[in-house]
């Protein structure tokens, strides 16, 4: 969150200004419009133009800036599948996910809000609506043609629903000091079914048992045209399987003490100052990073307590400072070592040096009666075989549920209508680069960690040449 809020913040310095500039325009443009047509001024609607127009200034400021490098926005792409940012925002959970579509919504509000007030036509619903679509579907067009942002059908259904709840905000008030309760009624429909969908939306996520797969489809990708060749046997699998639980989610206080910990194993200097001088703490969400800007970087994922370790650059170097240099150890070396991390490998995993100082412990889902080994630990080691770099996903976890699941069968059906992770890239590869054949070469019952804290069973598929190890179908009914 703290990274998102900060790129807000960027983005209004930079409309504050033109804003000002339209406002004070704007209200000098309506009393002079007012006096040219000898007609007595009402400030009301001034003050109504003067905020239009520092609205849509801010909203052009915003919306057709050159987004490229500013928080990972790309410029020229364009979203069709509608309710897309819905969906990503219910699978993921988090609440920088769900500011996407709702600050859409809200960023349209001003102009329902305002044009009743300038214009009465506007105070017909239709009129309205024809206003907030047909600007934001000007915005959405200029942005796709002038490689400004993504046109997004996402966008255009939040600013055009933002009008409206707006528009039926200022309507109630409206109708309420005209003393005529029934309309007021009626347009305050739209707000609370809205308010009410967004409530109840969040009161499912947390009434339901397990969490969301971050990287669960959000639309079945288009791969009509490809002709699909299953080359592996199918897993034999039951009708059920389990769901598993490890320690939950952190909150902030847990991982931030499970982060000072870590520091004082490791010798960092966690005495002689302040817990708020050791290291920074940042948090973003659903992760936080802590760094003493030195030699202790550590990046923590929330949901399933897998985080990163990084000594930097220096610690990869030898002592005279020659350069980075990595080295091998054994199993047995490197067991030895993590312990000084307070990592206990467990013992039925597999073990895999990958060259330049890399070093893997993988669990593919491995279940021993009602416990689930699950995930990889990777660590790099130096040429003085130090422990420079972790990355650790390894869990073991206990049965918290059995639940019924698809047949292996259902699942590659799934994969075959594009239900499944990573639909748009695999939708990309199989258009652009001709894939008239999609070669199945792998399937496998595996886990993924849930914004819950839970393991969900998942089909695994293994593609030919896609550039990354599988895409996944969610197993649960």
């Amino acid at each position: 969150m703290h990274d998102f809020i900060h790129l807000i913040f960027y983005l209004l310095k930079g409309v504050v200004g033109p804003a000002v500039v339209a406002a004070v325009l704007g209200g000098a443009a309506a009393v002079l419009c007012c006096k040219l047509r000898k007609r007595p001024i009402s400030w009301g609607k001034v003050i109504a133009f003067a905020l239009l127009c520092a609205w849509l200034a801010a909203m052009l400021s915003l919306t057709l800036r050159r987004m490229v490098g500013i928080g990972g926005i790309g410029g020229g792409g364009y979203n069709f599948h509608l309710f897309r940012a819905f969906r990503e925002a219910w699978n993921k959970f988090s609440l920088q996910i769900w500011l996407n579509p709702l600050l859409n919504t809200a960023m349209f509000m001003p102009l329902g809000v305002l044009l009743p007030l300038v214009w009465r036509p506007f105070r017909r619903w239709y009129a309205a609506l024809a206003a907030g679509l047909g600007l934001s579907l000007a915005v959405e067009a200029v942005q796709y043609v002038g490689a400004l942002g993504m046109a997004d059908v996402d966008d255009l259904f939040c600013n055009t629903l933002g009008t409206m709840v707006g528009w039926c905000l200022c309507m109630t008030a409206l109708y309420l000091v005209d003393k005529k309760p029934a309309l007021a009624g009626a347009c305050a429909a739209l707000p609370v079914l809205a308010a009410a969908v967004l409530g109840g939306t969040f009161a499912a996520y947390y009434l339901q048992p397990y969490g969301n797969l971050a990287d669960a489809p959000v639309f079945d990708a288009n791969l009509s045209g490809a002709a699909w060749i299953l080359d592996c046997e199918l897993p034999q699998a039951g009708e059920t399987a389990g769901v598993y639980y490890c320690l939950g989610a952190y909150d902030r206080a847990a991982c931030d003490a499970f982060a000072y910990g870590f520091a004082q194993r490791l010798g960092v200097d966690t005495e002689s100052r302040p817990p708020e001088y050791y290291f920074d703490a940042d948090y973003y969400d659903g992760t936080s990073m802590y760094s003493n800007h030195a030699d202790f970087f550590l990046k923590v994922e929330l949901a399933d307590r897998s985080y990163e370790y990084d000594s930097y650059y220096g610690a990869h170097q030898l002592s005279d400072g020659t350069g980075a240099v990595y080295g091998e150890l054994s199993e047995a070396e490197l067991r030895e070592k993590l312990t000084a991390f307070d990592i206990d490998v467990p013992d039925h995993v597999t073990f895999g040096y990958e060259g330049d100082g890399w070093h893997k412990f993988e669990a593919a889902g491995d279940v021993k009666g009602d416990t689930l080994t699950t995930g990889i630990l990777r660590c790099r080691v130096n040429g003085a075989g130090e422990i420079v770099e972790i990355e650790n996903s390894l869990a073991v976890c206990g049965l918290a549920k059995q639940e019924a699941v698809l047949t292996p069968e259902e699942a590659y059906r799934r994969l075959q209508k594009g239900r499944c992770s990573d639909s748009e890239y695999l939708e990309y590869w199989a258009r652009e680069y001709a894939r008239n054949k999609i070669r199945v070469t792998a399937c496998a019952l595996e886990y993924r960690a849930d914004t819950k804290g839970f393991y969900q069973p998942v089909y695994a598929f293994g593609i030919e040449d896609l550039g990354f190890d599988s895409v996944f179908v969610p197993a649960l009914r």
